[in-house]
């Protein structure tokens, strides 16, 4: 069974309701018991003093006289009347032929016949006499038991007619949440706008702001997702054009040579497209993480050279020099897929846009508790008032020949901002190209 807040609202107030009445009653029952026992204290001392008032008169000298029961509740009440020489002169007719206790005066209490009692000693005016007046403790304790139990045996109807009014008034209670739920329910699935808030129950006020929290959310990401398909159709659009241009030149060629320029430009085209979809698959990765679940100890230089070392065909190729200067401890905590991937792509621009017979340098430096890498080129570099467009997805620098898809620098920037790095761009080396630099927190040694 699926649980339920109504039932479960219903047991808890209805056994919060049982809990406070059984207290009630139990609180009833020692506080009736103590007035009770007060109250009958009295009574005995009362009763004791118009015996001591009324027998100096009706008492005669015939020793051990005995009153006889005219009710049954008498069984629970006894007195004895004693004189100076210790001879009983008159008691109840349940009274002990003992006496019912050793005290002369005030209360006290004494067991007579295996039965608890409660007693009350003293002595007449004249002294001569002294008068013992008792009951049975169980009478105290069987009026505040009555007392408690009366208090009880409502709960026997009052409890099912108040389950039933708290059904009733969590049902209304919670009509605004139903009211909100019904409200999601109709809504179009493209409808992300936020729920209004304006009449929303403060309890319910939290649900309603984090749904909104969500749908804007949401908003964000499709609307993200929108934008990333709309730029991705329209980038693969280009080079897949140029392909197929190319494959009706080929097709129409009349000479091998000017055919094989076509197939060489197809090849060319293609390259262009599938690194534009390699890419594209690496920022829709990219895109939903928000931490590194698998960050591990990765050193910086040992990767850095490994990159370098895939990039080397591609740097002889284009007539660029790799150098690699790096600290002895580099260690970052982070993912050594995405970082390999940040370091292929500065790499991987700085080759494209170097002149030949240039250098391409990379270095890591550890200084304060932070890890730099800085790959600086001597291409055309980048405008300082272009530099915070560059990490947006297919923005492209006016200018340069060599074309690239426009998302190396955004793929860059979110592999940063998931290891908590920061990067900045400046001149590079001799106040020539782009330099990217790439500040890490630095694991403690």
């Amino acid at each position: 069974m699926r649980p339920s807040l109504r039932r479960r609202l219903l047991w808890m107030i209805s056994l919060a309701v049982l809990l406070a009445w059984g207290a009630t009653a139990l609180f009833t029952y020692f506080d009736a018991r103590q007035q009770i026992g007060e109250m009958l204290d009295a009574h005995l001392a009362q009763s004791a003093g118009l015996i001591a008032t009324q027998m100096t008169h009706e008492l005669d000298n015939e020793a051990g006289q005995t009153v006889p029961r005219q009710n049954k509740q008498e069984s629970k009440i006894a007195f004895q009347v004693w004189d100076r020489r210790a001879a009983l002169r008159l008691r109840s007719a349940n009274a002990p032929q003992a006496r019912m206790s050793e005290q002369d005066a005030g209360f006290s209490d004494a067991t007579i016949d295996g039965t608890r009692w409660r007693i009350f000693s003293r002595w007449d005016e004249s002294g001569r006499y002294a008068v013992q007046v008792g009951e049975r403790l169980e009478l105290r304790r069987e009026l505040a038991q009555s007392v408690a139990s009366h208090l009880l045996h409502p709960l026997a109807v009052a409890l099912p007619v108040l389950a039933i009014l708290i059904w009733i008034a969590v049902n209304a209670g919670l009509l605004p949440l139903g009211a909100v739920a019904h409200q999601v329910q109709r809504r179009a699935p493209d409808n992300l706008m936020p729920l209004g808030e304006r009449e929303v129950p403060q309890e319910v006020a939290p649900l309603v702001q984090a749904l909104n929290t969500l749908f804007a959310r949401l908003r964000a990401t499709f609307e993200q997702e929108r934008r990333f398909t709309a730029d991705a159709a329209h980038e693969l659009r280009t080079p897949l054009a140029a392909v197929k241009t190319q494959a009706q030149v080929a097709l129409a060629a009349s000479s091998g040579d000017e055919r094989q320029r076509a197939l060489s430009n197809v090849v060319l085209g293609v390259d262009r497209a599938t690194h534009l979809v390699e890419q594209l698959l690496i920022l829709a990765r990219l895109d939903p993480q928000a931490n590194l679940p698998g960050a591990v100890p990765v050193a910086l230089p040992d990767l850095a050279a490994s990159c370098i070392a895939e990039q080397a065909q591609s740097a002889y190729d284009q007539g660029v020099e790799l150098a690699l200067e790096s600290a002895e401890k580099a260690i970052v905590l982070g993912d050594p897929t995405l970082l390999s991937v940040l370091l292929r792509n500065l790499i991987d621009n700085a080759i494209r846009y170097s002149p030949a017979a240039s250098e391409v340098e990379v270095s890591i430096t550890r200084a304060s508790g932070v890890i730099r890498l800085r790959v600086a080129d001597n291409g055309p570099g980048i405008p300082e008032r272009e530099r915070d467009r560059v990490f947006d997805r297919f923005y492209r620098v006016s200018g340069p020949a060599e074309e690239g898809s426009g998302l190396g620098l955004s793929i860059v920037k979110r592999i940063a901002d998931l290891h908590h790095a920061s990067i900045c761009l400046s001149q590079g080396t001799g106040g020539r190209g782009l330099a990217v630099a790439v500040s890490f927190p630095a694991m403690a040694d």
